[in-house]
């Protein structure tokens, strides 16, 4: 029985596991209901996920409200300009009547600032829990790792039009999505941030401990 039950067991450690993932699920949610703090709650829940696969000891919600806090300025920030650039895409994309060929090529553009604007939103909250940046390099540095690594963009991509389909056909799963989401995510960024930063896990003042 200690082998199945025990604190060092495996069904233990996994019983531990989901129960962070749903509390980090629920603070990540209510955390994003004033719309504007979706970038910081965000960045907050990479922070969790991304020591845990750390194997950092911590406490969840502690952790999450010390990113929450820390990232908030420049997490909201990238949110208002994501915002704002979304909103005026949707606006040319609709409004946009592509009858010439000079019509077509813009309205084409269109759709590519709109694919940059995705992975940039995929990879920078990520980036922004891991290392400190200025928004300038932060912004700099999530376009060149977005387009790069295109494999760790399209496995992400896919995992979130998943993540909303399960969530939307199980509703029970809304409960673990954003955690969820967050680890298989989180086993990704960590490995390509590894390549940057070896020493990715220990604490310095570029790499947020």
């Amino acid at each position: 029985m200690e082998k199945w039950f025990g604190l060092d067991s495996k069904f233990y450690k996994f019983g531990t596991l989901i129960g962070d993932l749903i509390i980090l699920t629920l603070l990540w949610t209510i955390c994003c209901l004033p719309i504007v703090t979706i970038g910081a709650s965000t960045t907050a829940l990479y922070y969790v996920t991304t020591r845990q696969l750390s194997d950092r000891e911590g406490y969840v919600s502690k952790d999450f409200f010390k990113s929450f806090k820390q990232n908030f300025v420049e997490a909201t920030v990238v949110t208002i300009l994501i915002g704002i650039i979304g909103v005026i895409l949707y606006i040319n994309i609709y409004l946009f009547n592509p009858n010439t060929t000079i019509n077509i090529i813009l309205y084409l553009i269109q759709f590519v600032i709109l694919y940059q604007l995705i992975i940039f939103t995929i990879y920078v909250f990520p980036i922004l829990s891991r290392f400190d940046l200025k928004l300038g390099a932060l912004i700099k540095t999530t376009i060149f790792m977005a387009n790069r690594h295109l494999l760790t963009t399209i496995s992400c991509a896919v995992l979130l039009v998943a993540t909303f389909f399960i969530t939307f056909e199980y509703r029970i799963a809304v409960i673990l999505c954003a955690g969820v989401y967050g680890i298989l995510t989180s086993l990704m960024f960590m490995k390509l941030f590894r390549k940057y930063v070896p020493d990715m896990d220990k604490d310095s003042p570029e790499n947020r401990g």
